[in-house]
């Protein structure tokens, strides 16, 4: 289930904690160190945060959304999945998620990027491709991790009609 993340504010806190030097979560930070705590937006003005929980309301994952409300677009998603094996409740709510970005707050558009080789780079690229998104581009080695690597950056773009027009096929 999908609930608002400040309810779950601690357990989300001790959770990410247990994973930030975990190099299965590299890819989450997007840079090369680590902030100790999510930082949750204190309204829903610039960012929405949720979590994903299971039965027992146990926190599953993360997803955020930074706003842009000027032009009605999503600039940023933050995706973190606790569960290294992947999660059915988790995956359920990430696609609520997304339908909730376009038909409840009214989003028109969503621009995401992915680290080149972050193990839900595959995802993203299905999820594009089905709901009539599309990739912009690689920009190469743009992001250094806190492996002191640096990885290519895959940009997306996902426009509200199009999301629609696929969703509404299923």
């Amino acid at each position: 289930m999908l609930k608002y993340a400040h309810i779950y504010k601690e357990e989300l806190q001790e959770k990410y904690c247990e994973i930030i030097l975990d190099d299965d979560y590299k890819y989450y930070n997007n840079c090369s160190w680590w902030e100790n705590e999510i930082e949750l937006s204190e309204d829903t003005w610039d960012s929405i945060d949720f979590v994903s929980v299971d039965e027992s309301n146990n926190v599953l994952g993360f997803m955020s959304a930074e706003i842009s409300r000027g032009n009605d677009k999503i600039s940023c998603i933050a995706v973190l999945n606790f569960s290294k094996k992947g999660n059915y409740t988790f995956s359920k709510d990430l696609y609520k998620f997304l339908i909730d970005l376009f038909t409840k707050y009214n989003i028109r558009k969503i621009e995401y990027t992915v680290n080149v080789g972050n193990p839900i780079e595959k995802m993203f690229d299905k999820y594009t491709e089905k709901y009539g998104g599309r990739i912009i581009g690689v920009t190469k080695e743009s992001i250094k991790l806190h492996d002191n690597k640096y990885y290519d950056s895959k940009k997306y773009e996902m426009f509200k009609e199009d999301f629609l027009r696929s969703y509404k096929h299923e």
